[in-house]
């Protein structure tokens, strides 16, 4: 992948074709003020990472829901919870 080009906003403006070709190349980074203030890239550039961003986002929940389901000790009734608290402490509830 090509460099980086950085482009003052002002420029953006005054030279958006040119600009616009150098997106086909490699992402524009436009600044303001001297600070960076957004990124321009083609369009496909984009869709790609929209679609790759999402399939990670999936596989991330995916991997959250194993995790849970791993740690999980499932459903625990009221009389095992009340026989479990008077083992632990040798008190009755309530």
């Amino acid at each position: 992948m090509a460099s980086v080009t950085i482009v003052p906003v002002t420029d953006f403006r005054n030279k958006i074709k040119e600009v616009l070709e150098q997106v086909k190349k490699a992402p524009v980074i436009l600044t303001q003020r001297s600070r960076p203030a957004a990124v321009v890239v083609d369009y496909e550039t984009y869709q790609k990472q929209a679609e790759r961003l999402e399939e990670l986002e999936l596989k991330f929940d995916d991997l959250l829901l194993a995790q849970a389901m791993h740690t999980s000790q499932g459903l625990v009734s009221l009389d095992e919870m009340v026989a479990d608290y008077e083992e632990k402490t040798g008190n009755k509830p309530g």
